[in-house]
């Protein structure tokens, strides 16, 4: 950076004196015609001298006497031509004393006005190099922030890959916890397979069971039965309809929405009524191989607990939990009658 600084110094040193020898050859000339006025104001000013000894040297001649009579003739000739040539040559250089002084004053003019722009110039320079020195200043500042920057990024990539390597290393140990997860569910559906296979032979084997103490029991009541030809014997249970206890389902549907607490069978219909927890008695027409929502009794203000036909089938008697009875009738859902019991 200091090298840099003396650098751009030099630089502007050299651009100073070049600035400097090429303003001053400007006023070369006028200097040389300086000297020159100088030099001719110096012959003058001589040659005055001179021309004052020798009209102190005519005027002794002239007051001389008859001695120099001889000779006054040729001196008084000599002295007027010497008079008029140095009058002439006086005109001579009063003219050109009177050149060289305008030509001074426009010289003078000229270096008023060239220095007049000089102090433009230099007061320019003056305010570049301010500027030159300020943004010398903020580029440093900016080279400054620029490695700053250039550090932050640097870190920042470095925590970047970490973060990318930690992210990676996350996706790695997610994946094995899925498949982990994955067989540890299929190893509980096998399980749980496993326990209703359990489940399932352990239930039938309890219904066999339960289905043979059955039978054995009916088979000692019929034998008991008194008869006009005795006790009866064990061929004598064809007659009877014992099917034994149902080995499968003949309906499974959604009744309500939550617990079912009562199923009633109709006397005269296969229509069957069920209450549940969502306060509603529903009636379903299982008579032809499914099961068909026939209506649905509302009102209650609680839980059905259980429902009950009457002997007819044409009306429904359901009690909830808020200490109510209440009767429907089947054909038109409507209610008849509630009654609540303190």
């Amino acid at each position: 950076m200091a090298l840099k600084q003396e650098n751009w110094r030099d630089l502007i040193a050299d651009r100073l004196r070049e600035r400097n020898k090429t303003e001053t050859s400007r006023y070369a000339e006028i200097i040389h015609y300086n000297n020159r006025l100088f030099d001719t104001a110096a012959k003058l000013r001589q040659e005055n001298l001179d021309l004052k000894i020798d009209k102190k040297i005519r005027d002794s001649a002239s007051s001389g006497g008859s001695g120099g009579a001889v000779y006054g003739v040729d001196v008084a000739a000599i002295t007027n031509a010497q008079i008029q040539a140095l009058e002439k040559k006086v005109l001579a250089q009063q003219e050109e004393l009177t050149d060289l002084h305008k030509r001074k004053g426009e010289h003078s003019q000229m270096v008023i006005t060239l220095n007049q722009k000089l102090s433009d110039l230099q007061r320019l320079l003056a305010e570049k190099e301010r500027a030159l020195a300020q943004q010398t200043a903020m580029c440093a500042l900016l080279k400054d922030e620029l490695e700053e920057l250039k550090a932050s990024h640097v870190t920042i990539k470095d925590e970047s890959l970490a973060s990318q390597l930690r992210a990676n290393t996350a996706e790695e140990k997610l994946r094995a916890v899925q498949d982990e997860n994955t067989k540890l569910l299929n190893l509980l559906m096998e399980y749980k397979s496993r326990d209703a296979e359990i489940m399932n032979k352990e239930n039938d084997k309890f219904f066999k069971e339960k289905k043979a103490r059955i039978e054995s029991e009916l088979e000692r009541a019929i034998r008991d039965i008194p008869g006009p030809s005795g006790a009866l014997g064990a061929g004598d249970l064809d007659r009877f309809d014992v099917d034994g206890l149902p080995e499968g389902v003949e309906f499974k549907f959604d009744a309500h929405d939550g617990e079912v607490n009562a199923v009633r069978w109709s006397p005269i219909e296969r229509i069957v009524a069920t209450g549940g927890a969502d306060r509603k008695v529903k009636l379903w027409d299982v008579g032809k191989g499914v099961c068909e929502p026939r209506g649905v009794l509302v009102g209650s203000n609680q839980g059905i607990n259980s429902v009950e036909f009457d002997s007819t089938g044409s009306m429904i008697l359901a009690a909830s939990n808020d200490s109510a009875s209440r009767m429907w009738s089947v054909v038109d859902h409507r209610l008849r009658v509630s009654s609540t019991h303190s």
